[in-house]
């Protein structure tokens, strides 16, 4: 991680009270702030609740000073001032309450430069001192931190269709439509179709694998893809279907990506896999008021059978608990 600018200002607005903390000058660049930036990383990328999209063609504040800083024209701390100061009137504008910090931090990446925004709130917590003495903290909550994105500076000046990522976190129900106006963000991405449209593509091409092979291969592709995810990168066909090859059959020429080229040529050969959508691939789940079902997608036809005629489930070799459970509702232990 290459980090070349950061900063941090404070904001905290209720009914009687507004102020806005600017800090006058960059943070220093040393682990401390690396830390940071790693931690709120992570973080993001591990939501589910990400959105990617873009800028509205509208002229909006925060896409103008997002550009003057891509291009240079503009300071770094001007550019968060004037964030700052712009989120300062929206949200007194609407009468939303808010407290906490904003980290403003630009990193140095091989494809190009990210500028990252996060908002964070801090907890009391304890420390011990050299001297072994006890005091009062204020330490960062990175268990609830909230509103943040990235903008992908290169491709913003390119004016890429998706160059800016976003996700909510604890606390901003209220705050949603607000921060996203803030940002003049357009939703241009929907991530569940382009993973429905793969997950199509590698089961009806694990059913052209032998019958042993099918499940197996179409998990292992759920895995790779949920991975991904969690590292905050794209799934890459090519990529995924040489992951791939010791799941399919070694006496089968044709890979994945092969597969998916003869019969969905036009479907996208790299896509940003949803969390959400995944899921449903691994385990079918439902509730309803009386009951709750959830079993992995690998036992359907196995342990547990389903008859589309009546809607009725078969179920064998029920977990232990459960069953003991049931024997001693009917006396029989």
């Amino acid at each position: 991680m290459s980090i070349s600018n950061a900063i941090v200002h404070q904001f905290f607005r209720n009914s009687t009270t507004n102020a806005l903390q600017l800090r006058a000058d960059e943070l220093g660049i040393d682990e401390p702030l690396h830390d940071l930036l790693g931690q709120v990383k992570n973080a993001f990328y591990n939501r589910s609740n990400k959105q990617y999209g873009r800028f509205s063609d509208e002229a909006g504040h925060v896409k103008a000073l997002a550009g003057q800083w891509a291009s240079r024209s503009l300071g770094f701390v001007t550019l968060t001032e004037q964030w700052m100061k712009h989120l300062q009137t929206e949200l007194i504008a609407r009468e939303l309450d808010i407290e906490g910090y904003w980290l403003f931090a630009q990193e140095t990446l091989e494809q190009g430069d990210q500028l990252w925004f996060f908002h964070f709130k801090h907890k009391p917590g304890l420390y011990l001192s050299h001297d072994l003495d006890l005091g009062d903290a204020a330490m960062i909550d990175f268990s609830r931190l909230g509103f943040g994105g990235v903008i992908d500076l290169a491709a913003l000046s390119r004016k890429d269709a998706q160059y800016l990522t976003l996700s909510f976190g604890f606390g901003d129900r209220s705050l949603q439509v607000a921060l996203l106006d803030v940002v003049n963000f357009v939703d241009t991405l929907d991530t569940s179709v382009d993973t429905d449209r793969f997950m199509a593509i590698v089961k009806a091409y694990s059913e052209t694998l032998p019958t042993e092979k099918c499940a197996n291969y179409r998990r292992k592709a759920i895995e790779y893809c949920t991975e991904q995810d969690k590292l905050g990168e794209t799934v890459v066909c090519n990529d995924i279907s040489v992951a791939l090859a010791s799941a399919q059959d070694p006496a089968r020429s044709e890979s994945l990506v092969t597969f998916m080229q003869q019969t969905e040529p036009e479907a996208k050969a790299e896509f940003i896999p949803d969390r959400k959508s995944l899921k449903k691939y691994l385990r079918y789940t439902g509730k309803s008021k009386e009951v709750s079902i959830s079993f992995s997608n690998d036992i359907l036809g196995k342990n547990v059978n389903f008859n589309p005629e009546n809607e009725s489930l078969t179920i064998t070799n029920l977990p232990a608990a459960l069953l003991k459970q049931l024997k001693e509702e009917l006396g029989q232990l």
